[in-house]
């Protein structure tokens, strides 16, 4: 697998190149780290074009050499570096196609939440609605606007990964992403679904005794449909499991009833998730990150990365 990663100098771009490295294989896989050199003046004083120039290489030397710094020692001399003028977004977004990479990483920015970067217009944005591939955010212990002045460090333990299932369609390419990554020993990973409720809350027992046999059949007909939903999505879930890395078989199938981005999210604090995987219905625009879906809320609200499949 071939994997793009932006660096501009943060420490969250820094726990990016961290985050990737321990999950890919220096002889397998290619790791490309790309910075965008930002435009460099002094106020209103426009620089000479030579001047200007050195200060750019010397930028881009500097921060794709810190970036290098903090990739296990054999990925340094395997590692492709690029520095690009212009627009962080639109160079990232060609360097996809140029590189034909396989997946595209970003660390996490700011920490008021990922939509008001949206709404902002932000690189995390542009790329996330823009790009083919699957994107990763991957979000440090320490966020941080500063430059990052040494490395965030690497997790101490195994990785623990939550991998949300949506349809048959996203299950084949969720997996076959999946499958791509070298996974640390004794990584645990989980598969979710959840099943809305029929009700928001339990049936209450007036009705289940409701003298009145139509009413008593229809709560009979109801409790029976949900059981059939549940067993229907543990079923497809067992599919899911089956496609995915030997790391995901060992613990239980989680079936939830409830909404799904707040079981999702219950799940991430209780097992210490490092990793969400998850689909997206946006064919491309993201729309639906935009109007509060599942996948919105679990992008602003996870404490751990996100990885969105398409």
């Amino acid at each position: 697998m071939k994997v793009l990663v932006g660096v501009d100098g943060s420490s969250n771009s820094f726990a990016a190149v961290e985050f990737v490295a321990r999950l890919l294989s220096p002889e397998r896989d290619a790791l490309v780290l790309l910075f965008a050199t930002p435009d460099i003046t002094f106020g209103d004083d426009q620089l000479d074009p030579m001047i200007e120039e050195r200060a750019r290489a010397a930028l881009s030397r500097t921060v794709l050499d810190a970036a290098t710094e903090r990739l296990p020692a054999a990925w340094r001399e395997r590692v492709a570096k690029r520095d690009v003028a212009g627009a962080a977004s639109a160079r990232l977004l060609e360097a996809i196609d140029e590189e034909h990479a396989d997946l595209i990483a970003l660390g996490f920015r700011g920490t008021s939440g990922i939509i008001e970067e949206f709404v902002q217009g932000s690189v995390s944005r542009t790329i996330v609605i823009s790009a083919k591939v699957p994107v990763l955010i991957v979000k440090s212990a320490v966020a941080s606007e500063a430059p990052a002045k040494q490395s965030p460090g690497p997790v101490t333990r195994h990785v623990h990964v939550l991998t949300a299932y949506d349809d048959a369609a996203f299950a084949e390419r969720a997996a076959a992403v999946l499958s791509q990554f070298t996974w640390p020993p004794e990584t645990r990973g989980w598969a979710i679904t959840a099943v809305r409720p029929m009700f928001i809350t339990d049936l209450p027992d007036w009705i289940k005794i409701e003298r009145n046999p139509d009413v008593a059949a229809m709560a009979a007909a109801w409790e029976t449909e949900h059981k059939q939903n549940l067993e229907t999505a543990r079923q497809e879930l067992e599919k899911y499991r089956a496609l995915l890395p030997a790391c995901f078989t060992n613990e239980e199938l989680i079936v939830a009833e409830g909404r799904p981005a707040e079981e999702i999210l219950t799940h991430v604090r209780d097992k210490a998730i490092d990793l969400v995987v998850m689909g997206s219905r946006a064919s491309g625009s993201f729309k639906r990150l935009l109007l509060g879906s599942t996948s919105e809320q679990v992008l602003r609200e996870a404490p751990c990365s996100v990885l969105i499949v398409r």
